[in-house]
């Protein structure tokens, strides 16, 4: 395990300590030793049986080296687990939304007993963060910008946004000779609360070994045609992806013969993405 991963377990404890409202003083030492193992120019797991030498680091007490030495040897820091299992994973997630500090956090985890970004933005929507203690409208409405914000830089988008990516996509394709069927696939098919690659099928004759010479090769093209494409990542017979200036970045539109509603399997340049090929929200050229 190198620094960088004990440090980032330091760290997490920290965060999630002061969530849960613990000493100050032992979420400061947890944030001290993170910041020293970050800095060291060796590997601190070169030194994990010498007590004396990890003493010797600035903001590693001896309490401290029990912790590191309990990840040495168990691979986990349980007091770390003991947290995540309480407050969920996804917690550590709202403490990168502008406007969400530890305080905050507890108060809606308290008061609701949410822990994710969807549960959170569904509350504030609602109107049911500016009623907490020491809250009020421009909070709530700050907290909406921030997970916003946060969407975008982590190239996450919400459903709506992938849809109206996906409606233009098929609005841009229809017509197009040789292609019969457009649907959206993967996470929006599927209609989760927010979707990274915004995944899309694309069926009909131009893919039949006895399409119209020409055919194929039109309709990629036409595909590739997509107003505000920044940068095309991957073009073959059967998938194109892309990068766009807007909404949803990361699209890859995938082609095939026919559309039998079987799973499709396909394995694209930089990643592998598996996508079903659902009969939901279609349109028929």
């Amino acid at each position: 395990m190198d620094n960088k991963t004990i440090a980032s377990i330091l760290y997490e404890t920290a965060d999630l300590m002061e969530i849960a409202n613990e000493d100050s003083f032992r979420i400061r030492s947890y944030r001290r030793a993170a910041e020293a193992i970050e800095a060291l120019p060796q590997a601190i797991a070169d030194i994990a049986g010498e007590d004396k030498k990890m003493l010797e680091i600035p903001g590693i007490g001896k309490g401290m080296v029990a912790n590191l030495k309990e990840i040495f040897r168990d691979g986990k820091l349980q007091l770390h687990a003991d947290l995540l299992k309480k407050y969920h994973p996804s917690m550590l997630e709202l403490l990168k939304i502008q406007g969400l500090g530890p305080k905050t956090i507890a108060l809606i985890w308290d008061a609701f007993q949410v822990s994710d970004l969807a549960g959170v933005e569904k509350l504030a929507r609602e109107g049911k963060i500016r009623a907490l203690p020491r809250m009020g409208e421009k909070n709530e409405q700050k907290i909406l910008k921030g997970i916003e914000d946060y969407r975008r830089i982590s190239g996450r988008f919400h459903l709506d946004e992938a849809d109206r990516t996906a409606q233009k996509v098929i609005e841009h394709l229809s017509g197009t000779p040789g292609i019969e069927k457009i649907t959206p696939a993967g996470s929006l098919r599927r209609g989760r609360e927010t979707v990274g690659d915004l995944d899309i099928l694309v069926t009909g004759k131009a893919w039949s070994p006895l399409s119209k010479d020409g055919q194929r090769a039109a309709a990629i093209e036409k595909t590739l045609a997509f107003p505000g494409i920044l940068d095309v990542l991957a073009k073959g017979d059967n998938k194109v992806s892309f990068k766009c200036a807007t909404e949803c970045k990361w699209t890859c539109v995938f082609f095939r013969r026919n559309h039998l509603g079987r799973r499709c399997n396909t394995s694209p340049d930089q990643r592998t993405t598996t996508s079903h090929c659902g009969s939901a929200r279609s349109s028929k050229a």
